[in-house]
């Protein structure tokens, strides 16, 4: 199996308070209808929770990503969380979440590593990290757009 880590960084600002975005990201399983592909979210431990994608597929190659991981939080401003080994994960993952007063409302920033496996030809595997790449970035911006969208509705 072939992994392509693939770290994205991405901002947006919501016009609410930084408290309310805080407690909302830190329902993580809550807050987890807002990416893009996600099949489920589960609590699996404390502060601890499993992640299954819906499968995607380029040149002919197809993979339902899994990955578990451990939330940690300042109850503040930062969110982070790491991937733990559990039975079904196929992909590492970590990052964090910040948050920043910006005027009345909250910078949000999220940067994210991903490195699923992949049973990749060497062939192909140019073609695929950079799918890989593009799907990574588009996903975090459409996580942000849908968070944005959701707590400004809730506002």
């Amino acid at each position: 199996m072939a992994k392509f880590p693939t770290e994205v960084e991405s901002s947006v600002t919501v016009k609410v308070p930084i408290e309310k975005a805080y407690k909302y990201l830190w329902d993580v399983v809550g807050s987890s209808t807002c990416i893009p592909g996600l099949k489920s979210c589960k609590k699996v431990g404390t502060n601890t929770y499993q992640f299954v994608y819906d499968e995607r597929a380029t040149a002919g190659i197809s993979i339902t990503v899994q990955y578990t991981a451990a939330y940690t939080g300042d109850g503040k401003g930062s969110i982070a969380f790491v991937g733990k080994p559990a039975r079904g994960d196929n992909t590492d993952v970590d990052g964090e979440i910040r948050l920043e007063k910006a005027g009345a409302g909250t910078k949000i920033t999220l940067r994210q590593m991903v490195a699923p496996d992949t049973p990749v030809p060497s062939l192909l595997q140019r073609l695929v990290r950079s799918f890989a790449e593009k799907e990574a970035s588009e996903s975090l911006k459409a996580y942000l757009a849908n968070v944005k969208k959701t707590l400004e509705a809730k506002a």
